[in-house]
């Protein structure tokens, strides 16, 4: 898919909240496509980069819960917002394939059952994500198979220098 194509292809995505993986080489314009589809959308543009997050981070923070002998994970900064969202909102998952297998493992919950340990997702948000691919040599081991099911479409940005020249 070309870049023009692939620009039509994320608003759509967003517009009807269909979660989309765009894979492909580094330096092509994944990420600055995606954010320009976002904002021609109107959407509102999350961008968390798993690569240098832990599993955890997509649980919420641990905090006791009062007269019990039990803790509840909180979200807080972007996670809260993924609850709270009263607005169309994108989840931007950029570089996934760089993350540890335990991070992208933890990122399969908000994705397909929209939900962060027990507090729903707000209808708003759709996720996408990017990563280069393995033969790029830019770190990537692999999506797992279970994290790339949670996907809509799997698409690939392809070079062609006439339309990346006019799309940039």
């Amino acid at each position: 898919m070309k870049a023009s194509q692939l620009e039509a292809c994320i608003s759509y995505a967003v517009k009807h909240k269909l979660p989309v993986l765009v894979k492909g080489a580094p330096g092509t314009g994944k990420s600055d496509i995606i954010a320009q589809a976002c904002t021609a959308a109107g959407a509102e543009l999350i961008i968390s980069h798993p690569v240098v997050s832990d599993p955890t981070d997509y649980k919420g923070l641990p905090f006791p819960v009062k007269g019990k002998e039990e803790a509840s994970f909180l979200p807080f900064g972007d996670l809260l917002r993924l609850i709270k969202a009263d607005k169309p909102t994108v989840f931007f998952l950029d570089d996934l394939g760089q993350a540890p297998a335990s991070v992208q493992a933890s990122c399969m919950q908000l994705i397909l059952a929209r939900r962060i340990n027990g507090h729903r997702v707000s209808e708003q948000v759709v996720f996408l994500a990017a990563t280069n691919r393995r033969q790029d040599r830019a770190g990537v081991t692999g999506i797992l198979e279970p994290v790339k099911s949670r996907f809509a479409a799997i698409v690939e940005l392809e070079v062609d220098l006439d339309d990346w020249v006019e799309w940039a």
